[in-house]
């Protein structure tokens, strides 16, 4: 059972584009006149790289090859969501029960 270059390269292209769009809404919610950094310019880039890749791995439109893409890389990390939820839980649970730090009610 493996997954095909073509498939993994959709999904890869799927997560730039998530990350490039919150990253895009992130710069315009916190706007500085100030911030001259390349993080815009980089973010564009990311997004327009993985946007030609995603259309040039499918044989559909570009827009339903990226609606294609970011549904793949979405259920992706939602097959993941199970392991870092379980990782999750194991830290807190060694963080809160098996440390030996005494909590009192004095402030």
């Amino acid at each position: 059972m493996g997954i095909a270059p073509s498939e993994a390269l959709l999904i890869v292209s799927g997560g730039c584009l998530f990350f490039s769009s919150f990253a895009l809404i992130h710069f315009a919610s916190t706007y500085n006149p100030h911030n001259r950094s390349l993080a815009f310019f980089s973010t564009i880039l990311i997004g327009a790289v993985s946007f030609y890749a995603a259309s040039t791995s499918t044989n559909h439109s570009k827009s339903e090859s990226m609606e294609l893409a970011m549904t793949s890389a979405f259920l992706g990390l939602l097959g993941l969501l199970p392991v870092f939820l379980a990782a999750i839980t194991l830290v807190l649970f060694r963080i809160s029960l098996l440390t030996n730090w005494s909590v009192d009610a004095s402030s």
